[in-house]
């Protein structure tokens, strides 16, 4: 049976001392979640938000197994800056899209191996088709 959550990762600079990841709570044997939950952000930069950006994976709670990926999307943190919370639907994607400039990028991270940061910043970008139900 289907038991989504959602993970909410922040992403951006100056986080590696803070909390980045948020989950929400399990709702079990539903094809139509709805979630009503706070989470509250620390931001180095809170006057700049445009350098952050949140990410939502939606996953199906697996038992004894890895939690399969349902769908992800990403949010720019300025976009929420007015209201202060979420109220819209999002729709998921089953991957991320990445141009050339991205990949060069994370290339560039993830040989930064000591950086927890960077580490987490190019395991949330390279979610694999793989890891889709």
């Amino acid at each position: 049976m289907f038991t989504p959550f959602v993970e909410v990762n922040l992403i951006g600079p100056g986080t590696s001392g803070v909390k980045r990841k948020f989950q929400t709570s399990k709702k079990n044997k539903t094809y139509s979640p709805l979630f009503n939950e706070s989470f509250h952000l620390k931001i180095m930069k809170p006057n700049d938000p445009i350098d952050y950006e949140l990410q939502f994976c939606v996953k199906d709670f697996c038992f004894l197994q890895t939690d399969k990926l349902v769908g992800v999307v990403v949010m720019p943190l300025a976009q929420i800056q007015e209201t202060g919370s979420i109220q819209d639907r999002l729709n998921l994607s089953r991957s991320l899209t990445l141009d050339r400039a991205d990949k060069n990028i994370l290339i560039i991270l993830a040989q930064r191996l000591h950086d927890e940061v960077a580490q987490e910043f190019v395991k949330l970008k390279r979610l694999e088709k793989t890891d889709i139900i």
